[in-house]
């Protein structure tokens, strides 16, 4: 998350907005020229940022996170501004639905994961070295 307790007008220069969201000048270029961070620009051509651009950014790092290519996050963003045509709504849904698919079988996969290790460290703290061995085979089968 962000900290914008020390901004106090709500337009920056790039170089505000890089120390803002920890963030490389180039990397904001390539957002741009993505189509999937497009700051406001000056009379003479400077991007200036807002608050607005703060909460993309943050979609975008989120995004990321959870494994989107930037290709994919420009689908994601693109449904914020444009309208659903017949023509991308199957490609979307079904970029969405895999994404999905993805997260729950993450969401399994560190669920067991979780288990396993607090049984690890239940194992560890008892000094129970058979059951820690049995338990430390277990993450194979994940």
């Amino acid at each position: 998350m962000l900290d914008l307790t020390s901004l106090g007008d709500d337009h920056m220069k790039t170089t505000e907005f890089c120390q803002l969201a920890h963030t490389t000048r180039d990397t904001l270029r390539h957002y741009d020229s993505l189509g999937i961070l497009t700051p406001h620009r000056t009379q003479n051509g400077y991007r200036e940022y807002t608050l607005d651009d703060v909460t993309a950014y943050t979609i975008i790092q989120n995004l990321k996170s959870a494994g989107l290519s930037l290709d994919e996050i420009a689908q994601v963003r693109s449904l914020q501004t444009q309208p659903i045509t017949p023509a991308c709504r199957q490609a979307v849904l079904a970029m969405i639905q895999e994404k999905h698919d993805d997260f729950v079988a993450q969401h399994h996969f560190y669920a067991q994961l979780m288990t396993i290790t607090s049984q690890m460290t239940t194992e560890i703290q008892h000094n129970h070295q058979e059951k820690l061995a049995g338990l430390i085979e277990k993450l194979g089968d994940l």
